[in-house]
């Protein structure tokens, strides 16, 4: 499955509403383009000095948004986080400006996906977003090269037990894979066995946190 349709997925599958009110986070104009093919009508998109063209996005910076608590039925963050120098607190604030939820996809840390870094072939640190865009794209969208901060569900529920914990958390997680470093049909299908056995080995990883009042 592309990164595009899983998130197209995970959309679908977590806001059933589509006159929630939606805040985007790290937005472009990927984001633009699928929630407008969704039929969502009531989303802003946001980016903290983004140079993104014509798309109208409101200027937040994801670890410390500047708005009111429970602003927005929900949030979303599309591959985004790991640009934050402050990753946990990126979550944290999502969980603060968000009514009913919000939505994370991003990259899994798991043995695969540190191999890949170990190999090659994939970046621990986001060198090519800066070679792509130059003056921007790292991190907090500088020309820094941000680190590739990757999650566990055992990161997640650490992090939302530590904020709140009189809440029972509900947490429902989501794997994919997005193999891209070879076309050779033999190593795909090993991969789609592999990933049947192992889905947690998979490079794509989101979770979608309902926000509940249930006590510990």
């Amino acid at each position: 499955m592309s990164r595009l349709n899983f998130y197209k997925k995970n959309i679908l599958q977590n806001i059933q509403d589509k006159n929630s009110k939606i805040l985007v986070l790290g937005a472009g104009k990927l984001d633009h383009d699928v929630f407008n093919e969704l039929g969502f009508k009531n989303v802003s998109l946001s980016n903290y000095n983004n140079i993104e063209g014509p798309i109208e996005l409101k200027n937040l910076l994801l670890q410390d948004i500047n708005l009111p608590d429970n602003e927005y039925d929900y949030c979303v963050a599309h591959a985004c986080i790991h640009h934050s120098s402050k990753p946990h607190n990126s979550i944290l604030e999502m969980y603060r400006v968000s009514k009913k939820g919000f939505l994370v996809i991003e990259a899994n840390d798991c043995f695969l996906t540190r191999l890949a870094c170990k190999l090659g072939y994939a970046e621990e640190f986001e060198k090519s977003a800066i070679v792509k865009n130059k003056t921007h794209g790292g991190v907090d969208n500088t020309n820094i090269p941000n680190y590739v901060f990757r999650w566990t569900e055992r990161e997640v529920y650490k992090l939302l037990s530590s904020y709140k914990p009189n809440i029972k958390h509900k947490i429902i997680f989501n794997y994919a894979n997005d193999i891209k470093f070879t076309n050779r049909f033999i190593i795909k299908i090993f991969f789609k066995i592999f990933f049947m056995i192992f889905s947690k080995q998979q490079n794509l990883f989101s979770f979608f946190v309902k926000k509940t009042n249930f006590p510990q």
